[in-house]
């Protein structure tokens, strides 16, 4: 487990949930981990919506319960059951997990998977980009993948992470053996940049105009980093 000042704020592991056996859905990745209450009840739901599993649920300790799924789209993401750890301790502030967002060529047949298997609702801010909501409160965006990473997948969960100074903290990865693939540019949001880490994994750095993100969340049924 990452942890900051004592909080939880990611986790990292080899491909296969530290099994050393990766899948197809499992390259280098930061991967979107939503958390629910009944892990096995939300698989059935994800196969009922024309996704897989990738890794089926499975006790990790005392900690959770957690299964890896790929939704019809063929973007990767993770399901949570917190027991003991119940997610991220520490979000949207600098040097945090803050926004997580899908992208993919069609976004309207995500906005409905996700809707099926979690009951979202969504919002319309501008173009075809939406938030989407859980009880009423912002969870994250669904929108078109803007072909910032040509390498990379068609559809994919993006993960954000909160930038005291995005351009300090590119040029810090950099330095450790990252790329930057877009960016850093202002955003009505903040300052933004697309930047693979030293593994091959992509990530989304965001400075709001306070020193952090705007675009944060920490809900139930919703997003943590891992």
């Amino acid at each position: 487990m990452a942890t900051l000042r004592g909080a939880q704020v990611a986790g990292v592991t080899r491909p296969g949930g530290g099994s050393g056996t990766a899948t197809a859905a499992e390259p280098p990745a930061w991967t979107t981990c939503l958390a629910v209450h009944d892990a096995d009840g939300v698989a059935g739901a994800v196969r009922a919506a024309g996704g897989l599993i990738a890794r089926e649920p499975a006790e990790v300790a005392e900690l959770g319960r957690t299964a890896l799924a790929v939704d019809p789209l063929g973007a990767a993401f993770g399901l949570w059951q917190g027991r003991l750890n119940p997610g991220a301790g520490l979000v949207n502030e600098p040097d945090t997990f803050t926004w997580n967002e899908h992208l993919s060529p069609d976004p309207d047949a995500a906005r409905a998977f996700y809707r099926q298997v979690f009951g979202y609702g969504y919002d319309r801010p501008a173009g075809d980009y939406t938030l989407f909501r859980v009880d009423g409160l912002p969870g994250g965006g669904i929108g078109g993948n803007p072909g910032v990473d040509p390498a990379g997948p068609a559809a994919y969960w993006a993960v954000y992470f909160a930038a005291a100074d995005t351009d300090r903290t590119v040029e810090r990865a950099l330095r450790l053996g990252g790329t930057v693939l877009d960016g850093p540019e202002p955003t009505p949001f903040g300052r933004v940049a697309v930047v693979r880490d030293d593994d091959g994994a992509a990530f989304t750095l965001i400075a709001g105009p306070s020193g952090g993100s705007e675009a944060g969340n920490d809900l139930d049924d919703t997003a943590e980093a891992a």
